[in-house]
Formats: structure tokens, C-alpha cells, sequence
């Protein structure tokens, strides 16, 4: 029996025959899960451990000026995404399949990354700006293809293994990031002649990093387009007229928000949970070394932590997912992630939970991390991180089970635009914290404040239960 569903005129629509009883993910599933894999990476070692930190303090030679060239190209490539994404979005919903976008997006964006190998110190071979403009185009490839890859898990994985699915992508980006930052660490960061006798005189390791990413991304993107399945063809063609249909679908959809009120209900509380999130992910490191005053060796730890949490996250949301539904397991993540947030606002060399800890002594000999308050931040930390990875995958999940499969791509184009449009919102109360009370625990009080209220709104919205098995 085909499900069936109603579409945005309630006309009935029928969707591709999956059986639901199945317990194991297809090859299909599994290779849209991989694309993720291998696309992941670029945000962890480009963007943020290792040719991102390179590119500030040694192509442009200035560490304030290149951070503030970084955050010009978040501000370029966020604007850009959020008018790009709906559109690109509602289009595909008219066209149907989203590999060929999907296609040229990564196409695009792999010589892009390899072209990074030449931005050399102080930009003699490409100037900083040119860099910079590289970078914002790969952001807005791969945020554009995030839009045309997350709408179509409906169609790559069945619908009870949608959530297992979406899990999987999250925590193979993990694992694949894990393994090249151990890979780039060992073979050409710690050695003093490092692999293939790159010159450390001339930073070749670090230029190394985007030709790896972009192999990786390569490798993990072909099964996908070899094995899943995709939405079916609707259009013959894309054309300016279908395009122009997408653009008036996406006003239709603005206009008519109360025929899929709890869908945009769903994008509000998304918004404010990940804005919450984001920030709890990126400025969390800045947060435990100026805090607990934490080296490089001990923050490159914490990041491999990090990812090995996100793996983990991965694999607890789908199962959550599949325990109560994605609308609860969101709303359990996001309690964990304020939970592992609490404790690490109340840590500090000398304190857990808020308790003043005299004089900490070691528990263990090792290199790092060897007082209880250390461990109680790492411990919380890690648990923040676990919840927080999960909360992406089940966001994802949930917006595929309440807005209408017709306009998937429509809605994961709205959900670019929410969170591109108000990515400034969290970062803007951190600082304004942070400057009011002078304390770093205090700018983490209204990133608290964003995940209780995008947990309360997700009581408004209906749907997203578990899926139940057919007698």
C-alpha cells in the first residue's frame, strides 16, 4: 500500500511504496548518510580547528584583522544562503529530483577547496581577499546543498528508519573528521619531516587540509548519487519559468502559514533552539580556555572530545527518535544540552557546579585534565555536546514529518532562512552579557534562556510522534 498524503491544495499525493517494518538501513540510506560524512569535515578542519586559525595568522598576517575577514564571510554567505535557500528550495519541490542541483553544488564547490592550496603566506600567489571569497562561495554551495540533501532524506531512507538515517549522517561526519584530524596530526603536524616532505617553512601542512577535505567529501559524495533514491521528476526541465514558480510557491506558502501552522511554529522554536546551540558549540572552546585556562594541547583534546560526543549524538538521537518520536527526543535533547550548559557554566578551576572547591588537588598523574573541577567540566561539557548533536539530527528528523512532502525542499529553504537570518541573535546577548556582568559564566545565561523557549514552543506543535509499525 503507497502512503498518501495531503498536499498544500488538499489534493491527495502519493508518495514512493517503502515498507515500514523494516529494522536495518538500505544501501539507499546509508549512502545519503555518507554524503554527510565526507561534507562534514569541511566545517570542522576548514572552518573551524585548522585553516581557518591558519588563514588568519599567517595569509593575512594579522590575527584581529583575519578574524575579522572570517566574520565578514559568515556575513556575506549567511545573507546570501537566506534569500538563495527558499527559493532553491521551493524550486526543486516543483522540479522534483535534487541529485542534479545536489550535483553541481558539489561539483562546484570541490576545485574550490582545492584551490586553497594557494593561498600561501602574506597572499603572494592569492590575496586575502580572494581567499575570503572562496571561502564564502564553498559556504554557500554547501549550505545550499544542506537545504537539497536534508530534503530529500524523505525519499532516501523509509520512514522508520529516517530517524536511525539522520543520526547515522551525523555521526559518520564525526568519525570521518576524527580520523583526519588524527591522520593530519600524526602524519604532518607532530613529525619534524612530515609526510611527503611537505615544508613546514612554508605552512604546506596546513594547506595540505583543504585538499584532504575535498577527497574525502569526493569519495563519501559518489555512492550517494550512485544508490539513493531520489524524489521523482515532476518538471521536464529546469527553466526562468520554473523558477518563477518556485519563487510564487514560497509566497504562497508566507501567505497561507496557518494551512501549516504547526510547521512554522516548529521553524520558530528550531530557530531560537539552534540559535542557542550554535553558540553553545562555537564558543564553548573560547569559553574553557579563558575559563579553566586551557592550552593548545589541552583544547585540541577537548575538540577530538568534541567530535567523539557528536558520534555519539549521532547514534542517541536516532534512537531516541525511535523511543518517543522526534518532537519529544528534540525536546530531551535540547534539556540535555542545557543540563551539560549549566554545569559548565558553574565550573571553574576551583569550583563544580557552582561549589567553591578548596585548593583541588590531582587525581590522577596524567598529562592534563587532572583535578576533579577539570574533569567535571570535560565530563559536562562532553555531555552538552552529546545532547546538542543529537538536537540537529532529531530538527531534522521532526520537519520531515510535519511539513507536507510537496514542499519539503520549500520548508528546509525557510528553516536556512530562519536560522541564517537570526544567527547574529545568540552571539549578540553572549556579548552583551559577558560586557554587562564582566563574566564569561554570565554571557552563557540567555543561550539558556533561547533553549527553554524553543523547548516550551515545541508544546504547540502537533505531530512528530513515533511511527508506529502497521499490524
Amino acid at each position: 500500500m503507497a502512503l498518501m498524503s495531503a498536499g498544500p491544495s488538499g489534493e491527495i499525493e502519493t508518495s514512493p511504496e517503502f515498507p515500514v517494518s523494516g529494522r536495518k538501513l538500505d544501501r539507499s540510506a546509508w549512502s545519503w548518510a555518507l554524503y554527510q560524512g565526507g561534507r562534514d569535515p569541511y566545517i570542522g578542519l576548514i572552518s573551524g580547528f585548522l585553516f581557518a586559525p591558519y588563514f588568519a595568522t599567517e595569509v593575512v598576517g594579522d590575527a584581529v584583522k583575519g578574524q575579522a575577514m572570517i566574520a565578514q564571510v559568515g556575513i556575506i554567505s549567511g545573507l546570501t544562503v537566506a534569500f538563495a535557500g527558499p527559493v532553491l528550495g521551493a524550486t526543486v519541490d516543483l522540479l522534483g529530483p535534487r541529485k542534479p542541483w545536489l550535483g553541481l553544488c558539489t561539483l562546484l564547490a570541490l576545485p574550490l577547496m582545492l584551490s586553497l592550496w594557494f593561498a600561501v603566506p602574506g597572499g603572494t600567489l592569492m590575496s586575502p581577499w580572494a581567499v575570503a571569497g572562496i571561502l564564502a562561495a564553498i559556504a554557500v554551495l554547501l549550505s545550499c546543498g544542506e537545504v537539497l540533501f536534508s530534503s530529500m532524506l524523505t525519499y532516501a531512507a523509509k520512514p522508520r528508519m529516517q530517524p536511525m538515517a539522520s543520526g547515522l549522517a551525523l555521526s559518520l561526519g564525526n568519525v570521518t573528521s576524527i580520523a583526519l584530524l588524527l591522520f593530519i596530526l600524526f602524519a604532518f603536524m607532530l613529525p619534524e619531516t612530515p609526510l611527503l616532505g611537505l615544508s613546514k617553512e612554508t605552512h604546506e601542512p596546513d594547506r595540505i587540509v583543504p585538499i584532504l577535505v575535498a577527497a574525502t567529501f569526493a569519495l563519501c559524495a559518489i555512492p550517494m548519487f550512485l544508490f539513493s533514491r531520489d524524489a521523482p521528476s515532476v518538471a521536464k526541465k529546469a527553466s526562468l519559468k520554473s523558477i518563477l514558480g518556485g519563487v510564487k510557491s514560497l509566497i504562497g506558502l508566507v501567505r497561507n502559514a496557518k494551512d501549516n501552522s504547526d510547521a512554522m511554529i516548529y521553524l520558530l522554536a528550531r530557530t531560537l533552539a539552534q540559535d542557542a546551540g550554535g553558540v553553545l558549540l562555537v564558543l564553548c572552546g573560547v569559553y574553557a580556555a579563558g575559563v579553566m585556562g586551557w592550552g593548545a594541547t589541552e583544547m585540541l583534546v577537548y575538540g577530538l572530545l568534541g567530535c567523539v560526543a557528536g558520534f555519539i549524538g549521532g547514534f542517541a538521537a536516532g534512537l531516541l527518535d525511535e523511543m518517543f518520536g522526534p518532537k519529544v527526543a528534540f525536546q530531551i535533547e535540547i534539556a540535555g544540552s542545557v543540563l551539560g550548559l549549566i554545569g559548565i557554566i558553574g565550573a571553574a578551576p576551583d569550583k563544580i557546579l557552582f561549589i567553591h572547591i578548596s585548593d583541588p588537588v590531582a587525581l590522577w598523574n596524567g598529562p592534563m585534565f587532572t583535578t576533579a573541577p577539570e574533569m567535571a567540566f570535560l565530563l559536562c561539557g562532553f555531555f552538552g555536546f552529546v545532547f546538542q548533536i543529537a538536537a540537529w539530527s532529531s530538527s531534522r528528523t521532526l520537519l520531515t514529518r510535519i511539513a507536507p512532502k510537496s514542499q519539503m525542499g520549500a520548508f528546509f529553504g525557510l528553516a536556512a532562512l530562519a536560522g541564517n537570518s537570526t544567527s547574529w541573535l545568540g552571539p549578540l546577548f553572549v556579548g552583551i552579557f559577558t560586557s554587562v556582568f564582566k563574566s564569561q559564566q554570565a554571557g552563557f545565561i540567555p543561550v539558556t534562556v533561547l533553549f527553554a523557549a524553543g523547548f516550551f514552543l515545541l508544546f504547540l506543535v502537533k505531530g512528530g510522534g513515533r511511527e508506529i509499525d502497521p499490524a
